[in-house]
């Protein structure tokens, strides 16, 4: 491992107005465009995870309509291929800035084309949201094999009403994440793309809060007609309990936990020597 002392502290001193620069309101901005391109690489892998899961419901558990199903389904790819270009833009992007200069101006052109997909696909799922909440009503065997089974999405052991929910909540963390970044300290270039973002999500959840809220309800009243039976039968565990506030809290814009993407970490991950660090900083000097 790279040893974290290397840094010359009198070599810091004579860098101080670059070092404070950097690791002041340039390095939140670079810290929260980290997390988003970690969002993002973790939305391709978790889309991927979700189309045979869902793709199964809705054609062998699920009375749901062929044009709904298609409809579902396309989005649901659309999503997958989507994330992935992003990701591959945003990751080349990487190669040539480690600063992350136009993630900004990549990701608005991925919100502002893609983000329809997800719109449509919130729409579409309240439907099958629907007709999982019928199907558990009937069938208290389904109803415990839909709630007690879990499936390997991204790095998350799910449920499926938690892999129906995933798609949303990353549009829910990400309008966040954009919010927040709206905060920092940006050129003028990325705050009229955040700006622009903004809007467009705006105008996205004005649309979907409605479906929104509507979910939340049937899986509210899925929870409350399982708690029953689980108090009839006295078969009420710890499991479900965890399952049950895990899907209480889903709908709740929750604050995304700290990037561990330390200031020594970047300097030593990006210049494992100090001559490497030096020319880097003579760059920006001439610059």
């Amino acid at each position: 491992m790279t040893d974290e002392s290397w840094i010359d502290p009198n070599k810091i001193k004579s860098y101080k107005f670059l070092l404070e620069s950097l690791a002041g309101d340039r390095m939140a901005v670079f810290i929260k465009k980290f997390e988003i391109l970690q969002k993002e690489t973790a939305n391709s892998t978790m889309l991927s995870d979700c189309v045979p899961v869902i793709m199964d419901l809705i054609t062998c558990d699920l009375n749901v309509d062929k044009a709904l199903r298609q409809s579902l389904l396309r989005s649901l790819v659309q999503m997958v291929v989507s994330s992935e270009k992003v990701v591959q833009k945003i990751s080349a992007s990487w190669k040539t800035d480690v600063l992350l200069g136009n993630l900004i101006r990549v990701m608005r052109e991925h919100v502002m084309t893609q983000y329809k997909h997800y719109q449509l696909y919130t729409h579409n799922v309240v439907t099958v949201m629907k007709c999982l909440a019928q199907v558990m009503k009937n069938n208290k065997a389904k109803e415990n094999q839909l709630i007690e089974t879990t499936y390997f999405v991204g790095n998350d052991n799910c449920t499926m009403l938690d892999v129906l929910l995933k798609p949303m909540q990353y549009l829910v963390n990400m309008n966040k994440m954009f919010n927040d970044l709206g905060c920092l300290l940006l050129n003028t270039e990325d705050t009229d793309y955040v700006g622009e973002i903004k809007r467009y999500l705006t105008q996205v959840f004005n649309k979907i809060q409605s479906k929104l809220d509507l979910v939340s309800e049937i899986i509210d009243q899925i929870m409350k007609r399982y708690e029953r039976r689980c108090d009839k039968t006295k078969s009420a565990d710890e499991k479900w309990k965890k399952i049950k506030d895990k899907l209480v809290r889903i709908f709740e814009t929750t604050i995304v936990a700290p990037c561990s993407f330390t200031f020594n970490l970047y300097l030593n991950y990006y210049f494992p020597n100090e001559e490497l660090l030096n020319e880097y900083l003579s760059t920006l000097i001439i610059k």
